[in-house]
């Protein structure tokens, strides 16, 4: 699905289904990347709470939680992609036909 970590292709290389329909396709794995990030800082934050270090835990806490956000990013996007197929948002293209030009004189 993806041609670098974070750029996914514009059709499947098996099957040539176009991943992204519309500039708002995005939105649900960004979501979905954006609020695990936050119940990750919200669930260390607990932790450090729980343990009383909660004083200079924002040393540890924001980058852990900007790197869970970025390397778990991929498996949303794959979730929405796969929800999306799944209630039929994102199917197989059917052939176009293609006229070819008139024999010339």
């Amino acid at each position: 699905m993806y041609q670098s970590f974070m750029k996914l292709n514009e059709t499947c290389p098996v099957c040539h289904v176009r991943f992204e329909r519309w500039n708002g396709s995005w939105t649900i794995a960004a979501v979905m990347g954006y609020g695990s990030g936050a119940l990750f800082a919200v669930g260390l934050g607990a932790w450090f709470l729980h343990n009383d270090a909660l004083k200079g835990s924002e040393k540890i806490l924001i980058p852990a939680t900007v790197a869970f956000t970025a390397c778990f990013y991929p498996m949303c996007k794959n979730l929405s992609m796969f929800m999306l197929w799944n209630n039929g948002f994102i199917t197989v293209d059917p052939p176009t036909i293609v006229k070819s030009d008139p024999p010339a004189p």
